[in-house]
């Protein structure tokens, strides 16, 4: 086990200290407000720091397979169907973690903190549910942007505990990381399936199961739509937010890190090619007023390379510090473009695209590659997974 996953295990764990000692079974319909009930009241020590919600505390525990027990959810967590999905994610996770986020981390470390600027937003779009890249990649970060096609879901009331229930829940969760932990990303189509049934039916899931498996506490989950001039409208729940009919829907978590400081995660949940932005003026002014940012691209599939992303890529190319991302990101041409001066570090090896996109090949790429040379990666990332096949780029404004 590394020090990485020792520190989660200490600082992560079902916090059984609430108020009011009696079982608490969740409404999704008036989640937040409910919840208030539970929210721990021990001292805090550090100014930063937020109010636990207990309730949503142990779901993202339990999701993660990391809460040994529960007063808010005892029936769940003294399942069998939990103890044998808690025992085997969690060997599964001690694989990943020794293997994989061991490397991310040094990359983190020895690459990333000295090539870019700090900003407070990170922005990630076609991300899916996956914040776990991000927490790595971009500690210092306040606010994560990510953005899906995928839906936010509902939280599990985890009210009805029979055997098959449970055992259906915690199998589709253990399906829906399948691609994430082995390849470093999310399938879109694995995602339409694995995100979209009875059990698992959005990102909120594996947005809560990531914070928790990297050390995070949950302060509060909120649905929100955005309103023309792209202000956050919270809803009372998350039914409510399935049957909003505007074209944003999300879900903004507050949490609270290792280190004592309160972060922001909005998810959104919305399609951003530019026809589907003509009708969804609120994202598009939600876009137009970020500034100063650094953004992430992993897994994008090509869809910044075609003309009509122009929205979103130009909010990157404009409104971005650093941009680190695969070759499925924005073509390296729209870069050469728009004349801004930039550093490119380049890091593994720029390769043929996997034979589903064969035709995003990069020529010009492919000889930046051969004239600047690049690092060596150390991982595999992005639809090249394999180590010797990565490619990864870190972007700078001059």
């Amino acid at each position: 086990m590394t020090k990485y996953l020792a520190l989660i295990l200490i600082l992560v764990a079902c916090n059984p200290g609430t108020k009011k000692e009696e079982s608490y079974h969740a409404s999704n319909d008036s989640i937040n407000k409910q919840h208030t009930d539970s929210i721990t009241t021990q001292k805090l020590e550090h100014k930063k720091l937020a109010l636990v919600n207990d309730t949503l505390n142990d779901m993202a525990a339990i999701m993660a397979g990391m809460c040994d027990s529960s007063k808010v959810f005892p029936a769940i967590t003294a399942n069998l169907n939990y103890k044998d999905f808690a025992a085997g994610f969690s060997k599964r996770w001690n694989d990943f973690d020794s293997n994989r986020v061991t490397r991310l981390l040094d990359f983190r470390n020895t690459e990333l903190q000295k090539a870019i600027k700090t900003e407070p937003t990170l922005f990630y779009p076609f991300s899916g549910p996956d914040i776990l890249y991000p927490v790595l990649f971009f500690p210092d970060a306040t606010k994560y942007i990510l953005v899906g096609l995928e839906p936010v879901g509902s939280l599990p009331e985890f009210k009805d505990i029979q055997n098959d229930t449970l055992k259906r829940y915690f199998n589709k969760l253990n399906t829906s990381l399948n691609a994430i932990l082995k390849f470093s990303f999310f399938r879109t189509e694995s995602m339409s399936k694995d995100l979209k049934n009875t059990e698992i039916n959005g990102t909120l899931h594996l947005l809560f199961l990531f914070l928790n498996r990297s050390g995070n506490t949950v302060v509060s989950a909120k649905a929100f739509t955005l309103d023309s001039l792209g202000n956050k409208v919270y809803l009372s729940g998350f039914n409510k937010l399935a049957q909003a009919k505007e074209a944003s829907k999300g879900i903004e978590i507050m949490f609270n890190t290792a280190n004592s400081e309160l972060k922001e995660l909005s998810y959104f949940s919305l399609n951003m090619a530019d026809y589907a932005l003509k009708g969804n003026k609120g994202f598009k002014h939600y876009l137009a007023g970020m500034q100063h940012f650094n953004t992430y691209l992993k897994g994008a599939s090509y869809l910044l390379h075609k003309e009509h992303f122009s929205v979103v890529r130009n909010t990157i190319l404009n409104g971005s510090t650093s941009i680190v991302q695969d070759d499925s990101g924005i073509a390296f041409s729209y870069f050469e473009k728009d004349g801004v001066m930039r550093n490119y570090k380049l890091f593994g090896t720029y390769s043929k695209p996997i034979a589903m996109f064969s035709n995003r090949y990069q020529k010009d790429l492919d000889s930046l590659y051969k004239k600047q040379g690049s690092t060596p990666l150390g991982f595999g990332i992005g639809y090249n997974f394999k180590d010797k096949n990565s490619n990864l780029m870190i972007i700078t404004k001059n």
